[in-house]
Order: structure tokens, then sequence, then C-alpha cells
């Protein structure tokens, strides 16, 4: 009996869960031959027993390794990978040409005022001016001093 199994995933089984299945399989179609031991239940502490005739021996050493086979064909497509990260920044450009003049700004706040500057040179003599009006008589004066007197005068005559 022949018994091609492939294992394809692991649902959680040991190694005991196949040894388990090859067993059932063998007694469910009714093998003769123990494949279990090469004494075929025969007790071999003494002597050196030999497989039953007929039965399989152990498996040989692997082989060289073979040559590589050709290539398949493409799968499908895969499913797109998530977004990657920002990149980093590159080098700034070369400066750009000069724009056009913009439009004119609002006017300013008045400046504060300037230094006062250096006196400048006289100016010509001006105009007569026009007559003042005459003043109202003033306050009578204090008596002054007395005088020094004077020069004899002719002589008097009396008639």
């Amino acid at each position: 009996m022949r018994c091609f199994f492939r294992w394809t995933e692991s649902y959680g089984t040991g190694p005991w869960s196949l040894i388990f299945i090859l067993f059932t399989i063998q007694y469910e179609y009714g093998s003769s031959k123990k494949y279990g031991s090469p004494c075929g239940g025969r007790n071999c502490s003494v002597c050196q027993c030999f497989p039953e005739k007929g039965s399989r021996g152990h498996p040989g050493p692997l082989g060289p390794q073979g040559p590589i086979g050709p290539l398949g064909p493409p799968g499908p497509i895969g499913i797109p990978g998530e977004k990657g990260l920002r990149g980093d920044s590159g080098l700034p450009g070369p400066p750009g040409e000069k724009g056009d003049k913009g439009p004119t700004g609002v006017p300013g706040f008045p400046g504060v005022d300037g230094v006062p500057g250096h006196p400048g040179p006289p100016g010509p003599r001006g105009k007569p001016g026009m007559d003042g009006y005459n003043g109202s008589r003033g306050d009578p004066g204090y008596p002054g001093e007395r005088g020094a007197p004077g020069p004899g005068g002719p002589p008097v005559r009396h008639h």
C-alpha cells in the first residue's frame, strides 16, 4: 500500500497526530505486514532481527542537490502597499526673475520736525511807516530845582 500525504497547513496538531493517522489508514486497509518495527513484533533483545521478507527497508541518505529548474510564470499583481513616509526636503532652487513694480502704498504719517537751521543774513531796509497817533496830554510834572542867579540888569530909574 502506498500513502501519499501532503501536509499543507498546521492546525495545531503535533507529530503524534500524524502517526495516529498513518496507523489508522494501515489498519483500515487490512495490511498484514507490520511496518512499525523491523522484527514484526518479535523479541529482538537477544538476537539481531532482519525485517520480514518483502517489507520496506530504512530510507537511504539524501541525494545531491538537483539543477535549478526554469522560471515559472509571473504571479498575479499584489495588493497595493501602505503609503510611504514623507521624504526629505530638496535643495533650494535658483532665484527667480525680478517681478513688476507693485502698487503705490498708502501715505504715511508726517515725520518729526527737523533740526533748526543757521540764522540768515539781515534783510534790506524797509519802507518808512505812516505817522503815528498824537498822544494825550500828560500829567503835570514836579517843580524843578532853583536855577542859578541871573546876570545883573541895567540900572533902574525911578520916576
